[in-house]
């Protein structure tokens, strides 16, 4: 019969370390140095934090040592632990290696509650076993890890997308289940949104319009929609997946931020009230394990906890890395054509590949290009998640995983290629705020390089293990040509970046491919190559991201003000966010402060409704504030209208239109590349050709409505009858054209034409929708010196452009956005946003200035002779 022994004859470990040598069953050996010095270190301080971080890279080894943790916690203090995983592939992985490898006898929990085996739920309440489970495991509404005594998080650098999740309330448009709740949504917001967000969000406005378009609505009307919103939540939420975080968030909105694009609305705290929720908050120990912990403090602004202890990193894995990359970037020299030929040749020649996004429409286009070029099988992230095994043992397969730079261990021969399409910033619409409204690029950049880690990570999974790494997509490769960027990362990936990039210089896509066999083949040639790898990583060393410091400073304060405004103690709030502004004195954190200003305004509001101030004179002097910080994030015009002077309201809606162009020009920058100047030419040559040339009418309407849009300007045309040629528009301005190009000087000018030019500003409000307050322009270009005499009392409603000037104009304008290119250091800075500004009021290109330009120039100034036929 089996034995059954009391608890008083089951040893009691002194340390993880002992228990594992003891561990009969293990196929180990035994632990490496640094798992032991981790294991050593946590030791020496477990008894005195409640929260713990220890750091490894990927692939050497922090599972062991959160299992050995994990186990001799449950054997030695008789505790309840559970071991978090992003993934279900993941939670069966841990468990397998804990059972083969480490000797190790844990519980796996996946799936729907109720499944649950009962002897092992049983084993885990009893303190019998250690659970392995995942991450919304315990964070949901109703857990069955109800009082975990440890909480162990792996990957916790992901812990974002799973903690935040909890108190985030997202409506997708594009899920059927969301749609009539989206729509619902959208027609409260309606009223409370500038005219120009009104358009972006219209149905019948294309997807392809202003696609990186975010906005947040601020406090004071958001707050005024939280009745309306009650209750239109509460019906449209209660049949689907909604229901949840919808149940969290109902009564503590005012504590929430709401974003809204075009393609979802989300409503979720700036940062997760953690310690609202118990199965997280009264364990009584949290150890987060990941392979960047950065020291910016975002792991604490992502979990919601302060204070946490971070054990060093062993010694020598400051140089040290996992497992060798050999990065490829093709777009050092080659076209576009040429990159996806190559890359369709190195899947092939691979077998499997892995293909990293960062979100679902990038996701979608990819598994399109594939199945256009490529006799293979597409997998996505849920498949995956699932089980690897179909995957792994497809011969020719590509796996398209959006926003998932963790969570999937392609170890050896389970995947050679890694192909890495754009950078992984704004995750969620609360980071592309950060991003591209705030200019707080900084606060992201750790998490950024962390993902970035990660996802070159996911195929080299051990010490011997090998990876390939395609770098794809402009902004990814801007990114990394940067050596100020590289400089962030790991010496060992640093040096794997700077052979790739050399290795991909002034090649053919022949060379790269040839280069990629000998790589996968590990032969002679990749020998001479590892070493040259290991030279550069001798000189090498990690910087810090800048202003680290003071965002790490800014923490503790940065986390009692949520938790005081969750609690609706605004006042309090407000003192929390006078001591984070207190910390952020950095030049390069001014979006940052900007926003944190815009926040203490919000709680004085607040506190001031809820009479918790005694007026509202700190909420009209902080919205100045943010406003004066950041004259230039376009967000914050406006916060203080209604206290404004005419002028200073005046001043605030031209910054309004420049900003919104400077947004969008740095948007087309970043599509178009910095890397070379290809596509840019390109782009250029193709405007001016179609404008410069004076015989073919179409053409120029052509590049007429493509120089638009280079210049920020949401442009367009219509072929349809009577219809203008293109128009620009510009938040609450709108310059409409009548292009007649094609004529020459001595022309004279019809009624026909001028009574079109005229009649444009009807069409447009007929046909687009726009606000009866915007201000139409309507402008003809045109070399006439002379009019018709029937056509001059109608001229006198319309701007007169001459051609030569129009094109004269168009040129210094494109000379101007050039010249602001050569110092574009990527999407999101405020110093370059606000010089972006200033130089296009000089150019005569920010819809105001444009508009005075114009208006010096009235078309009836055309000399009238007498009446001619129409067709003139």
């Amino acid at each position: 019969m089996a034995f059954k022994l009391t608890k008083q004859h089951a040893p009691s470990p002194d340390d993880p370390e002992t228990m594992f040598r003891d561990q009969r069953k293990r196929t180990v050996p035994g632990l490496l140095s640094h798992q032991a010095d981790l294991l050593r270190g946590y030791m020496a301080v477990h008894l005195q934090h409640a929260d713990i971080a220890l750091q490894l890279p990927t692939g050497s080894g922090k599972t062991l040592v959160g299992l050995l943790i994990a186990e001799w916690r449950r054997r030695k203090y008789g505790e309840r632990v559970v071991y978090l995983c992003p993934t279900r592939q993941l939670v069966n992985q841990v468990a397998e290696q804990a059972a083969q490898k480490y000797g190790i006898d844990l519980h796996a929990f996946t799936g729907r509650r109720v499944n649950y085996d009962p002897k092992k739920a049983a084993d885990w309440q009893n303190n019998e076993a250690v659970a392995v489970t995942t991450y919304s495991s315990l964070f949901n509404t109703n857990p069955f890890f109800s009082d975990p005594s440890v909480i162990i998080l792996d990957d916790a650098h992901s812990a974002e997308n799973y903690v935040a999740k909890y108190w985030s309330l997202q409506v997708e448009r594009s899920d059927s289940t969301h749609e009539a709740a989206f729509s619902a949504l959208v027609g409260i917001l309606m009223s409370v949104l500038p005219h120009a967000d009104r358009c972006r969000l219209a149905p019948s406005d294309g997807d392809a319009e202003d696609p990186t378009w975010v906005e947040k609505l601020p406090t004071p009307a958001f707050q005024s929609l939280v009745p309306e919103l009650v209750a239109l939540l509460d019906e449209h939420t209660q049949y689907t997946n909604l229901r949840y975080p919808w149940s969290i968030l109902r009564d503590s909105l005012h504590a929430c931020h709401l974003y809204v694009s075009r393609r979802a609305i989300l409503i979720r705290p700036l940062i997760p009230p953690s310690n609202t929720h118990a199965p997280f908050a009264r364990a009584r120990q949290r150890l987060y394990m990941s392979a960047t912990l950065g020291s910016g403090g975002d792991l604490e602004r992502v979990t919601g906890r302060y204070p946490i202890h971070k054990i060093p990193v062993p010694v020598g894995w400051d140089k040290q890395g996992i497992g060798r990359r050999f990065f490829i970037f093709p777009k050092r020299s080659l076209d576009d054509v040429e990159t996806a030929s190559l890359t369709s040749q190195a899947i092939k020649r691979a077998g499997r590949a892995l293909y990293l996004v960062p979100d679902d429409a990038s996701a979608q286009k990819a598994t399109k290009q594939i199945e256009s070029y490529l006799d293979c099988t597409v997998f996505d992230a849920s498949q995956l998640e699932a089980s690897k095994q179909p995957f792994v043992e497809s011969e020719n397969a590509v796996a398209v995983i959006a926003n998932r730079y963790d969570g999937i261990d392609l170890i050896d021969e389970d995947c050679r290629l890694l192909l890495a399409d754009g950078l992984p910033g704004g995750a969620n619409l609360q980071e592309r705020f950060f991003v591209l409204r705030v200019t707080a690029q900084l606060l992201l950049d750790d998490r950024i390089l962390t993902r970035l880690v990660q996802g070159f990570g996911r195929c080299t999974r051990s010490p011997n293990d090998y990876a390939a790494i395609v770098i794809l997509g402009e902004n990814l490769n801007n990114y990394l040509f940067k050596k100020e960027n590289r400089a962030f990362f790991h010496p060992e990936i640093q040096a794997e970046l700077e052979f790739g990039m050399d290795q991909s210089r002034d090649c053919t896509a022949d060379e790269m491919l040839h280069n990629l066999e000998h790589f996968l083949k590990q032969d002679s040639e990749w020998e001479a190559a590892d070493q040259a790898i290991l030279g550069l990583r001798a000189g090498l060393i990690q910087r810090t991201l800048g202003s680290t410091e003071e965002l790490a400073n800014a923490v503790p304060a940065e986390l009692e003000y949520q938790y005081a405004i969750w609690n609706s103690d605004y006042s309090s709030a407000l003192l929390h966010c006078r001591t984070v502004l207190g910390k952020l004195n950095h030049n390069d954190l001014r979006g940052y402060r900007a926003l944190w200003l815009y926040l203490a305004g919000s709680a004085a509001w607040l506190a001031f409704k809820a009479d918790q101030l005694p007026n509202d004179s700190l909420v009209k002097e902080y919205f100045r504030k943010a406003q004066a910080a950041a004259p230039v994030l376009r967000w914050l015009v406006g916060l203080s209208h209604a206290n404004a002077s005419p002028t200073e309201a005046a001043v605030e809606e031209e910054d309004a239109g420049v900003t919104a162009l400077v947004e969008r020009i740095e948007i087309i920058f970043d599509e178009l590349g910095t890397i070379h100047d290809r596509k840019y030419d390109a782009e250029e040559r193709a405007i001016l050709e179609a404008i410069l040339q004076t015989d073919d009418g179409i053409r120029f309407e052509g590049g007429h409505e493509r120089l638009g849009k280079m210049l920020g300007f949401t442009a367009g045309n219509s072929k349809d009858e009577a219809a203008p040629d293109p128009w620009w528009i510009a938040d609450d301005t709108v310059f409409v054209f009548e292009d007649h190009a094609e004529a020459n000087s001595g022309t004279v000018f019809p009624a026909k034409k001028a009574r079109q030019a005229a009649s444009h500003p009807d069409w447009l409000r007929e046909n687009l929708t726009l606000a009866e307050s915007i201000e139409i322009i309507p402008v003809v270009i045109t070399p006439c010196t002379k009019a018709s005499k029937g056509a001059v009392p109608t001229l006198r409603r319309v701007r007169y452009w001459s051609r030569d000037q129009f094109c004269a104009w168009a040129q210094e304008a494109l000379r101007t956005l050039r010249d602001l290119r050569r110092t574009f250091p990527g999407v999101g800075n405020l110093a370059w946003r606000t010089s972006a500004v200033a130089r296009l009021k000089a150019a005569n290109i920010a819809p105001r200035q444009l508009n005075e330009m114009l208006s010096q120039n009235a078309a009836e100034a055309m000399r009238a002779v007498d009446d001619v036929g129409e067709d003139a």
